[in-house]
């Protein structure tokens, strides 16, 4: 659900799938008098590109179905037919030529040929008869006569070679144990999203990775493939030093990062900031599977309850999987950004606390639910605890991608200005503000008070103007790209 409460994509069935090709398929075979077969296979080698389809036949129809081996050719005689097989009732050919195989053939060839341009990413290219020299190709009229388990392959290949021509605006849930397929509604590549499939999987529609707001693709590409391997490696080789290698001294170690008390040594920032992100990266990784089999518990016993709490469990889940991703999110923050590294810390945190009050009250409406209370008794318990929390990670992904713009790196105390920083968490403030709005509004601690100002009040809009609850309800989709 994005911003407007509008559906991005819609999740298809393989059934679904195939009622989009075979109305592509009827189309061509109605307009140009051809066999659904022949439709199917032309379709298949201009990647399903109806309009190119049209221009071919409608310029020479007879010269195009040649040259795709859809036009038959002429009897052999006794000493040329080939025939390879045992038995006349297990012998198959294509309806275009009288080269005859065995099923195991046909099924050993298909296997093999749609494998090959699977993994050559052909697999657009026609497929001909067995038999050499014999350009005859082969459609769906041929598979028919084959066996299930041929029907199964060539569907698949058939399947594929769709969705991937349409890749723009359908693509295959990334779940390998998945076979749904997400269509998106009024392509803009501009715009981006991520998908919660049927099957539960949830991916980003541009990259599909897993969800990663509030990061950018790229980053989490390099994240997931670079960089989490190479913090582990230097987790364990850092473990591994025993003595300073400046003054060789023994060193203290914490969270796998050494430093030296003596020299003030230390391993090369980077490498430190690589393996703390790591740290926490696996930390909530942990807290997010373990909230995944919560879910995975409560499920059968809320099944039958229509009020949210399936919705409000699944949160849960959006809202640790954010939490996790920002922790990648801050490790990409540039070190003359201390300051915003900081301040990220601190939201985290009361993020994190108030995903934990959600849970404690989710806790106690499930328990309430399943013991036979009235449901509407919890309704509107759920509805605010469900809203608050999703409002509050909302404006968490939108303040990380705006890249924390209103946190500055250097605190400033100028009374002659318009503005002045917070100390604290760098938080840019009216010259009339008194008390840090960020400070104020976000924790629980004595806000600080800025220097020299004492006669100011802040105005509501100006306390929540960062991380307020909005209107807006945390979409499963979006982010920047």
């Amino acid at each position: 659900m994005n911003s407007k409460g509008q559906r991005h994509y819609s999740v298809l069935t393989r059934a679904e799938i195939h009622e989009k090709i075979m109305k592509e398929v009827v189309q061509i075979s109605q307009v140009f008098s051809l066999s659904l077969s022949d439709a199917t296979v032309i379709l298949i080698h201009l990647r399903w590109n109806s309009f190119k389809a049209s221009d071919h036949l409608g310029e020479d129809k007879d010269k195009f179905l040649s040259e795709l081996g859809l036009v038959g050719s002429k009897s052999p005689s006794d000493e040329d037919l080939e025939v390879i097989g045992e038995g006349d009732a297990n012998l198959v050919s294509t309806p275009l030529c009288s080269h005859k195989f065995c099923t195991d053939c046909w099924r050993d060839y298909l296997s093999k040929s749609l494998e090959k341009k699977k993994e050559e990413e052909e697999r657009v290219l026609l497929i001909s008869c067995l038999s050499q020299d014999c350009v005859a190709s082969v459609g769906p009229d041929t598979i028919e006569k084959l066996t299930e388990s041929v029907k199964e392959i060539y569907e698949r290949y058939v399947l594929g070679t769709f969705v991937e021509s349409n890749n723009e605006t359908i693509k295959w849930c990334p779940d390998p144990d998945c076979d749904y397929a997400i269509e998106r509604h009024d392509y803009d590549p501009s715009e981006d999203f991520d998908v919660v499939c049927l099957c539960g999987h949830i991916f980003c529609w541009s990259c599909q990775l897993e969800s990663h707001l509030p990061v950018t693709c790229n980053n989490a590409s390099l994240w997931l493939n670079q960089l989490l391997d190479e913090s582990r490696n230097l987790a364990v080789i850092s473990k591994r030093i025993k003595h300073c290698p400046e003054c060789r001294r023994l060193v203290k170690h914490h969270d796998g990062v050494w430093s030296c008390n003596q020299c003030y040594a230390s391993p090369p920032s980077n490498e430190s900031a690589l393996i703390r992100h790591m740290t926490l990266w696996d930390a909530n990784h942990r807290v997010l599977q373990m909230s995944k089999s919560d879910l995975e518990a409560i499920e059968p016993k809320i099944m039958d309850a229509n009020s949210g709490l399936r919705e409000a469990w699944m949160l849960i889940l959006q809202c640790r999987r954010i939490l996790k991703w920002s922790c990648v999110f801050g490790y990409f923050i540039s070190d003359y950004h201390i300051a915003k590294k900081q301040y990220l810390d601190l939201v985290r945190e009361k993020a994190t606390t108030n995903l934990v009050t959600h849970k404690r009250t989710l806790h106690e409406v499930t328990t309430g639910v399943i013991s036979g209370g009235d449901v509407t008794v919890f309704r509107q318990k759920l509805r605010d605890t469900t809203t608050r929390v999703g409002n509050f990670f909302h404006n968490f992904v939108k303040l990380l991608e705006d890249g924390l713009s209103d946190v500055k790196v250097d605190a400033y105390e100028d009374v002659t200005t318009d503005y002045w920083f917070c100390d604290r968490c760098t938080f840019k403030n009216d010259c009339f503000d008194q008390e840090c709005r960020m400070c104020v509004f976000s924790f629980e601690s004595p806000p600080h008070v800025a220097f020299g100002h004492s006669n100011s009040s802040t105005s509501s809009h100006q306390q929540q103007q960062v991380l307020d609850a909005s209107n807006d309800p945390l979409p499963s989709q979006g982010g920047t790209k």
